[in-house]
């Protein structure tokens, strides 16, 4: 993919007032190519949400949960108008059935079903590496998943209202992405490399750090540590920059220790979830302190002091990687939204959320073919992007184009740190989730508890008016004491 160019020419004309005070309004800064499409321009309707981001927003989160594919969650999400559903969602298309066997359309299909308590049977995780995605890719027929996935209907399962309604609450009130796609075909380590390099290893692809330590496996180690180190990450773009960051997942120590490999026990160098824990230059004193425990973004949001970007990683309890209870990750997540809405920085936050990968988990759509990702020059599968800010349409659902270097390209664009690779440089940024001439949105504190959730809710207003800031928030005790610590034992 070409470079899109940081400069505007000189001959680019500007149309509209609200434009041109934005201009005026900030800091001279280069101006930004925001491709809705892969195929599309600059649009001054889309500078101009560009502009406006930046002007209202100071404080990026990121949130990354594990292993969900958009149809897995959202697949009956708003496939019709109605008064919950302002837009209409890409989910499952009625009269859906996967072959069995691709190869043979008479043997028989298998119908997406939705999970309920006593059908919702998986006990491990499914096949979700390079060679069972790019089976169930079938070279973009999308039938293959069957014979793949290897694990019967499991795959074909979803969630809904009633069964994930915190997810589908948080769709409702704010800005779900329905055209959204992890960065590669497979697992958790190469999509988290590229959520902050663009890029990542070509290691990272299929190793598979828990498995046996042989002496080929040990040799492979060394060469993904290689390979880390060499690459160039968004802590090298904020190295010199004024931008306030802080990666929210625990304190990293020392770097000898984390290269260990203790009776197959292995160091955080080989997190699935922090791959910049791989390189030795994150233990020295320029980095090594923006590493910090998940339990502070509580205290930190309360405070007012909040980074300009955040990236928050839960414990793999909370991650809902299955076969966890998704019940768990909704509760954390509801707690970290909770901490935003609550914090004096509301007014100036947007909040990402989204899932590494598919999991094993149908999903109807093919990815996109995109020039410079390592696994054939596609993206991944479907995952959801649900988008939280003061500034976020209400009940809204956008089908524009995006991936994980999507969020990596809006923190470089937005505070000014320039670009790592021709994939990031030319993702298309999410901005189509706001209006930022609406009143800011009023805060919406949601039950930490199962029991307190239900689908749907009433519909905020987007006319209430910003109340006073709420007091500090206090996550459950079972989240103030979380020990973030991850290591390669880490499912993925």
């Amino acid at each position: 993919m070409a470079r899109h160019s940081w400069r505007a020419g000189p001959k680019l004309m500007l149309v509209g007032a609200v434009v041109i005070a934005t201009l005026f309004a900030l800091p001279a800064q280069d101006l930004l190519v925001v491709p809705s499409t892969p195929a599309s321009g600059l649009t001054v309707d889309r500078l101009a949400l560009g502009y406006q981001f930046r002007a209202h927003i100071q404080h990026i989160v990121v949130v990354m949960l594990e292993n969900h594919a958009y149809d897995n969650y959202f697949a009956t999400y708003c496939t019709v108008r109605g008064t919950y559903c302002s837009h209409v969602a890409d989910g499952e298309p009625a009269g859906l059935c996967i072959p069995f066997n691709p190869n043979n359309t008479k043997a028989g299909c298998v119908k997406p079903f939705p999970f309920t308590p006593v059908n919702w049977t998986l006990t491990s995780q499914l096949p979700h590496g390079w060679t069972a995605a790019n089976g169930d890719y079938q070279n973009g027929s999308m039938d293959g998943w069957y014979p793949s996935e290897t694990s019967g209907l499991d795959p074909f399962g979803y969630y809904n209202g009633t069964t994930a309604p915190f997810f589908w609450d948080l769709a409702e009130q704010y800005g779900l992405g329905d055209h959204f796609f992890s960065s590669t075909m497979g697992y958790s380590l190469p999509n988290h490399w590229h959520l902050v390099a663009g890029t990542g290893p070509n290691e990272s692809i299929s190793h598979l750090f828990g498995a046996s330590r042989n002496a080929q496996r040990k040799a492979n180690d060394s060469l993904y540590l290689s390979q880390a180190n060499s690459t160039r990450s968004v802590q090298d773009l904020l190295l010199n920059s004024t931008t306030s960051w802080s990666w929210y997942d625990h304190i990293l120590g020392s770097y000898s220790r984390a290269i260990q490999d203790t009776a197959g026990k292995l160091g955080v160098a080989y997190s699935y979830y922090n791959p910049q824990a791989a390189k030795a230059e994150s233990y020295n004193s320029s980095f090594n302190r923006h590493y910090v425990n998940n339990t502070q973004f509580y205290s930190d949001a309360a405070n007012g002091t909040l980074p300009a970007v955040s990236w928050v990683i839960p414990t793999i309890a909370e991650s809902d990687h299955p076969p966890s209870n998704v019940t768990y990750a909704e509760s954390f997540l509801a707690s970290i939204v909770n901490a935003v809405e609550s914090s004096p920085n509301w007014n100036t936050t947007a909040m990402y959320i989204s899932w590494d990968d598919f999991g094993g988990f149908y999903d109807h759509v093919s990815p996109r073919h995109l020039a410079g990702t390592q696994t054939n020059n596609l993206t991944g599968f479907r995952v959801p992007l649900i988008v939280i800010s003061p500034y976020s349409r209400v009940n809204y659902v956008t089908h524009d184009y995006g991936y994980f270097e999507s969020l990596l390209h809006l923190i470089e664009w937005r505070f000014g740190l320039g670009c790592l690779t021709p994939v990031d440089c030319g993702a298309p940024i999410p901005f189509d989730y706001f209006n930022f001439s609406q009143t800011p949105r009023a805060p919406i504190l949601f039950s930490t508890n199962v029991s307190g959730w239900s689908y749907p809710m009433p519909l905020q207003a987007p006319s209430v008016p910003q109340p006073s800031p709420h007091g500090p928030y206090v996550p459950p005790a079972a989240f103030r004491s979380m020990s973030g610590a991850a290591t390669g034992e880490e499912i993925d």
